[in-house]
C-alpha cells in the first residue's frame, strides 16, 4: 500500500501488508476464542476502552463492551453506547451523494460552481463533484486553521464554516493527485442540503438511518445533549491516568456523527444489497481511480492479506473508530473507542487473526510503549526514554521501543551516539516486515550524524536509506540539503 497523506484516520499497518495469507482455516471455536484473547489483553493493560463487533456474512461472531463511557461518574460502556465516529461519517455522506447521482439529481461531473457560484477560486469551474468524493480536488483542510481550532464548538451550520474554506485556494490542479481534505466533504454536505432542500441531518436520516432501523445513530451539533454517548479521553500528563478531551467538532465542522457497532453492521449489510444503491453504483463508489489509487468515493480500498478491504478510519479528540469490510471473505470488523488511537491497533490485530497473518497479544511492553509515545509527543524526552528502555533489555527487545528510544534522543538533540548504537542494533535485528522500516532507521541515523556535524556519515546513511527505498522523501530532501551545503 502506498504511503497516504494524513487521514486523521490511519492506514493499515505496513508490517502485515508484506505478509501473504496462508490457507489455514480456523474453526469457529478457535476463531472466537482468539478474538476474545486479543481484546481482553488490550483491556487488561488499559490500552482499549470501547466496543467491538466482528461479523461473518452479516452474522455476529463476537461482540463486547469495555471500559467507562464517563470516567467522572463511572458509567460503564455497553453495546448501545454511542461513539463519535469522526471521519467514518464520510461513508454516509458518500452514500447519499451516490443516491442523488443514481436518482439523476446531480452528476458526478458537475462543477463546484453549479452549487457554489460564490466560490472565489479561479479553478472552481474545474472542480468536479467526483474530485470532492475522492480527495483529488486540491482543497486545503480548513480544520488546520487556528480560528477553527478555537471555535469548533460554535460552528452549527455549514455556512458558518464556508468562509474558512474559501480562504484557501486549491493547492494543485483539480483531479491531478490525492490529498486528503475535509473541506471537500463539507462542500458535499452543503450540496446534499441544496439538492434535497433539507437539513443534512434530516436528509441522511430519511435516506439511510430510518430505512435501515439505525435507531442509535444521530448527528451532534455543538451544545447538544446526547443520551448514551461516550466521553472522549486521552492519557494525562502522568502517562498513567486518562483525562477528558474538551471540545467536539459538530457534524457541520468535520465530525459529529454518533453511532454504535450494531448500527454500523446494519449499514454494512445494506451495502451488499440494492437497499441503498444499485450494484452498479456501489461498484462505482468502491472503485479508486489512478489519481487516487487507494481512496474511492468516501471509502479507502486496498489489498490486504491476499484479499480486498474496503474501510474507513476516524479520529478526533479522544475518539478513534475503525469500520472494515472484507467482501471476498465476508468479514466485518467494527471497533469504536473513546481512547485516543486505541481502535486502530486492536482492529489490526483482529484483522490479522481472521486472515491468518502474524499478530501479537498485548503485553506490558505495549503499555510501556504507549506511555513512551505519549511522553515523546509532549516533548518529555527523559520520561519517554524511561518507558521505552524498559522494553529494550535482553536479546529480544520490543522493536518499536528500540526505534523510538533512538528517535527520542534525536528529537531531543541529545545522546546521538547512543541513538546511533540503538539504530545499529535495530537494523541488525529487523527484517523486511519490521516497522518502522530498515530504510527509516538508516534515515534516522543520518539525522543523528548530521546533528553531530558528521556530514560524510550523514550523507552515507541517507544514500543507504534511498538504496532500500528510493521513494523515501525525507531522506531525499536531507541528501539534497547536505549536498547543496558542501
Amino acid at each position: 500500500m502506498k504511503r497516504m497523506s494524513t487521514l486523521g484516520v490511519g492506514a493499515l499497518l505496513g508490517m502485515v501488508l508484506l505478509v501473504s495469507a496462508s490457507n489455514t482455516v480456523l474453526s469457529e471455536t478457535t476463531r472466537d476464542s482468539r478474538i476474545s484473547d486479543i481484546v481482553e489483553a488490550e483491556v487488561k493493560y488499559d490500552l482499549f476502552s470501547g466496543t467491538v463487533l466482528v461479523a461473518k456474512d452479516g452474522q455476529e461472531i463476537y461482540s463486547g463492551a469495555f471500559g467507562e463511557a464517563n470516567k467522572e461518574t463511572g458509567d460503564p460502556i455497553n453495546l448501545d453506547t454511542r461513539f463519535n465516529i469522526s471521519s467514518v461519517q464520510k461513508t454516509f455522506i458518500a452514500t447519499v451523494i451516490m443516491q442523488l447521482y443514481q436518482e439523476g439529481l446531480i452528476d458526478l461531473d458537475d462543477p463546484l460552481t453549479k452549487y457554489y457560484p460564490e466560490c472565489p477560486w479561479e479553478s472552481a469551474e474545474q472542480i468536479r463533484l467526483r474530485y470532492l468524493l475522492n480527495h483529488t480536488s486540491g482543497l486545503a483542510d480548513y480544520r488546520d486553521n487556528e480560528e477553527y481550532q478555537q471555535n469548533c464548538d460554535n460552528y452549527t451550520r455549514i455556512d458558518d464554516v464556508l468562509p474558512l474554506v474559501w480562504r484557501y485556494p486549491p493547492a494543485f490542479k483539480p483531479g491531478e493527485r490525492f490529498e486528503y481534505s475535509n473541506a471537500g466533504v463539507l462542500l458535499l454536505k452543503g450540496i446534499i442540503e441544496k439538492v434535497t432542500e433539507k437539513k443534512l441531518a434530516r436528509a441522511v436520516e430519511e435516506r439511510i438511518w430510518e430505512p435501515l432501523g439505525m435507531k442509535n445513530t444521530t448527528f451532534y451539533v455543538g451544545g447538544d445533549q446526547l443520551a448514551g454517548k461516550a466521553g472522549a479521553y486521552t492519557l494525562a500528563a502522568d502517562g498513567e491516568s486518562y483525562e477528558r478531551v474538551p471540545g467536539e467538532p459538530s457534524a457541520y465542522a468535520g465530525g459529529g456523527i454518533y453511532t454504535t457497532v450494531g448500527d454500523l453492521l446494519k449499514f454494512d449489510q445494506a451495502l451488499y444489497t440494492d437497499r441503498l444503491l444499485t450494484e452498479e453504483n456501489r461498484n462505482l463508489m468502491f472503485t479508486p481511480v489512478e489519481a487516487s489509487p487507494n481512496y474511492a468515493y468516501g471509502w479507502i480500498v486496498v489489498d490486504f492479506g491476499g484479499t480486498t478491504v474496503i474501510y474507513h478510519s476516524g479520529g478526533s479528540g479522544g475518539f478513534n473508530s475503525e469500520f472494515r469490510r472484507y467482501p471476498e471473505k465476508g468479514y466485518t470488523v467494527i471497533v469504536l473507542s473513546n481512547y485516543q488511537g486505541a481502535a486502530f491497533d486492536l482492529a489490526n490485530k483482529i484483522d490479522c487473526m481472521l486472515l491468518d497473518l502474524p499478530y501479537e497479544i498485548a503485553t506490558e511492553e505495549d503499555l510501556h510503549f504507549k506511555r513512551g509515545m505519549h511522553f515523546q509527543d509532549h516533548e518529555l524526552y527523559t520520561r519517554a526514554l524511561e518507558s521505552f528502555e524498559k522494553n529494550t533489555i535482553g536479546d529480544r527487545p520490543h522493536m518499536p521501543s528500540l526505534y523510538q528510544a533512538a528517535r527520542t534522543r534525536i528529537l531531543g538533540e541529545f545522546g546521538q551516539e547512543k541513538a546511533i548504537d540503538l539504530l545499529d542494533r535495530y537494523i541488525s535485528l529487523a527484517d523486511e516486515s519490521t516497522r518502522p522500516s530498515i530504510a527509516a532507521a538508516w534515515w534516522r541515523k543520518g539525522v543523528a550524524y548530521e546533528q553531530m556535524g558528521e556530514i560524510e556519515e550523514a550523507t552515507a546513511c541517507h544514500k543507504k536509506c534511498l538504496e532500500l527505498d528510493d521513494g523515501f522523501a525525507d531522506a531525499q530532501a536531507a541528501l539534497e540539503r547536505l549536498l547543496e551545503s558542501k
